[in-house]
């Protein structure tokens, strides 16, 4: 179990005093109070525990992105996961107990047990456990899947969680030939399949923090996988789940509703009947929606519409921290982006309190460091295991305090044209809302006046931009991350070169430092000094971030309203709500 550092803690005891709490994340942004199960009088329905409900359980919320499919080997962005997490389910859970705090819980394993020296886990399957045809859930298809992953020809968006994690799961992931090294194939990676319901993972070395990585693992079944193809998590007809919901209907950039799936394991214990997950671009037409009541939660920074809901007096307001960093990435192969000097004048010529100020109504935390300040190493904040020295760009700050000098200073070393003014560079945008807008045209404006740039903007949905990034297609990019779990090695890995989530194909990023970097992260994970995996991750930082191949930009703390009449949601930012509390009482 993982309690909640005092930033968190702050924000939890304020919202038990005014009613909820609401968690966020790239996950998907999704609220979560601290509602106690109380009885009302409006409620016409009770289950076996005594509590109150209403006959119609269906909650309803809204989000801004569409899901790019239901594959679990390819679909893995934020919006991806979140549908993953309604219906598909691995060996454990992480979500949040009634307590606030993140704990893993048996999921399709009723158990495990775990060798003393930290590198076998045996998990034992439930034989209640099926999949949506009715098919039991066996060993094999996790075996099948973890398989699959490490297969270089699958292209698994997740696999690189498990390099250096899973004895041989690397050598195969990266078996295309060119080192010698990756000479292993999937039936070479340290998961064994002991019989039909038991599991078995051999680690190259303890990770405390393995429980965690496998919810990026969401299963597949091997007979329908190779019967479909290509086509697998293309439409509802070609989807397999074996979570507590299934998919009802599917209408694309409009609406996916989902269903209890009455043939899940517990599905006495869950007890919405429906949840309905609406697109709704625009924040002014979310903020209608839940006053209308089509919607039961929104999520707004809108002073006005923020106004309009308190006084409604039907919803509970909930302010709610992130765990998740936003930051622009520069394509390090660009004839402008290969030069450090130029990617930190981009990177420390914009105010990110002023940003924060001006487009978040002051929410979030500004950052000068890739890590927020809920992240740990080990027990112990990793801000405060080194003295607050991985915020790099503070120092940077102070060093380069003219930065067009800096930006031209780095163009003439590349043989540029050392005008600004004349300097040709597009920034995508991860999305095509009025905040993306607006989000855009303010960092271009800081870049004009700071730094004499004209740039253009290139607005493009959320899926588009993911595959610009994956074809390195973009100058400058912006994106965020939730990390699988909580500690620096969980963000920084997204940058290792070769195995990184933005590996050097996608960010640019090779040569000394790169290789540096990935030098110093291998140091870091063969380390069971916390201590020392704290000095070693600041070194890590100032090649990432103070050499601007990335540069944080904020982490955001939302103000969400939820319908009153929702109960049972709890928080936790590095856990996922347990839907086996939530239930509709008093609509």
């Amino acid at each position: 179990m993982k309690k909640i550092k005092k930033v968190i803690i702050l924000v939890i005891i304020f919202a038990l005093c005014f009613g909820t709490l609401t968690g966020c994340g790239k996950k998907e942004d999704v609220p979560a109070t601290t509602g106690d199960v109380t009885s009302t009088d409006n409620s016409n329905g009770s289950d076996k525990d005594g509590i109150q409900m209403d006959a119609e359980q269906v909650y309803k919320y809204s989000f801004n992105s569409d899901i790019t499919g239901l594959n679990p080997m390819l679909n893995t962005t934020g919006p991806d996961n979140s549908i993953h997490n309604f219906i598909l389910e691995t060996l454990v859970s992480e979500v949040t107990d009634e307590n606030n705090n993140a704990v893993i819980k048996p999921s399709v394993a009723k158990d495990w047990t775990i060798s003393e020296d930290g590198t076998v886990y045996t998990f034992n399957i439930r034989e209640d456990a099926v999949w949506s045809d009715g098919v039991p859930v066996t060993a094999n298809d996790f075996l099948f899947t973890f398989r699959t992953m490490a297969t270089p020809e699958v292209g698994s968006t997740n696999a690189w969680l498990f390099d250096g994690v899973i004895v041989n799961f690397g050598e195969s992931l990266y078996n295309d030939g060119s080192n010698p090294k990756n000479n292993k194939k999937p039936e070479d990676i340290g998961v064994k399949a002991i019989d039909e319901k038991t599991i078995e993972f051999t680690l190259t070395k303890p990770y405390g923090y393995f429980l965690e990585l496998l919810n990026g693992a969401k299963p597949i079944r091997q007979d329908k996988y190779e019967e479909w193809g290509e086509q697998y998590g293309s439409s509802l007809d070609k989807c397999l789940m074996n979570g507590r919901f299934t998919v009802e209907s599917w209408d694309p950039n409009v609406q996916m509703t989902f269903v209890k799936n009455e043939k899940y394991w517990d599905a006495e214990n869950t007890k919405l009947q429906k949840v309905e997950r609406k697109i709704i671009q625009d924040p002014a037409t979310a903020a209608q929606a839940l006053l209308s009541g089509e919607i039961d939660y929104v999520a707004t920074n809108d002073p006005d519409w923020k106004k309009l809901i308190i006084e409604d007096g039907r919803f509970e307001t909930i302010v709610a921290p992130d765990n998740a960093p936003e930051f622009l990435g520069f394509n390090v192969q660009n004839k402008y982006f290969k030069n450090p000097k130029i990617r930190l004048a981009f990177s420390l010529a914009f105010d990110r309190e002023k940003y924060l100020e001006d487009l978040r109504e002051g929410e979030g935390e500004p950052l000068y460091s890739l890590m927020l300040g809920v992240t740990n190493v080990g027990d112990k904040l990793y801000s405060e295991r080194v003295n607050g020295k991985n915020e790099v760009l503070k120092d940077l700050q102070k060093q380069y305090p003219d930065l067009k000098a800096l930006l031209i200073e780095g163009l003439k070393e590349e043989g540029l044209d050392p005008d600004p003014a004349k300097m040709n560079i597009s920034y995508v945008t991860r999305g095509t809302t009025e905040y993306s807008k607006k989000s855009a045209e303010w960092l271009l404006q800081q870049w004009k006046e700071k730094l004499g740039v004209e740039i253009k903007i290139d607005m493009i949905e959320w899926n588009v931009m993911w595959d610009r990034v994956d074809a390195g297609d973009y100058d400058i990019c912006t994106a965020g991350w939730g990390p699988y779990y909580n500690d620096p090695n969980g963000l920084l890995e997204l940058y290792e070169p070769v195995n990184g989530y933005f590996n050097s194909k996608k960010s640019g990023w090779t040569g000394p430092d790169a290789e540096k970097f990935s030098e110093i992260l291998e140091k870091a994970s063969n380390s069971p000094d916390n201590q020392e995996r704290a000095e070693l991750f600041v070194e890590a930082e100032k090649l990432l971030v103070g050499t601007g191949v990335i540069a944080p930009t904020y982490c955001k703390s939302s103000t969400y309203f939820v319908a009153k009449y929702v109960k049972g949601f709890y928080v936790n930012p590095h856990a996922g709500l347990d839907y086996s509390l939530i239930y509709i009482s008093g609509k």
